[in-house]
């Protein structure tokens, strides 16, 4: 079972505390990170990138990109990747619990 880092455990909390919802790079780098609103970097795509390796062998999460709005968590049997899509609307503000937690999936 793959162990994950503290940021990689604090994006999927985030992801499966909302699933269905679309958060932007820039909240996510905000809200896990505590970047500006104005850095520029390809850090949530890498992480993003290695927590689905580390969660391929599971098959009732799955994390969807939403070309130019962000990243999408889906719950296996909750909605179809299209109806994410179409419904997907990138999270503005603030307000996602800010503790991290050590996990393994």
């Amino acid at each position: 079972m793959p162990r994950l880092t503290l940021k990689e455990s604090e994006l999927l909390k985030l992801l499966k505390d909302n699933p269905g919802r679309c958060f932007s790079r820039a909240y996510l780098l905000k809200t896990i990170w505590g970047y500006n609103d104005n850095t520029r970097t390809r850090t949530v795509d890498v992480h993003v990138s290695r927590l689905r390796k580390k969660l391929e062998h599971r098959r009732d999460i799955l994390i969807h990109t939403v070309v130019r709005q962000g990243y999408v968590l889906q719950l296996n049997g909750s909605s179809s990747r299209t109806q994410l899509e179409a419904s997907a609307a990138p999270i503005k503000q603030p307000g996602a619990s800010g503790k991290a937690y050590a996990a393994t999936v």
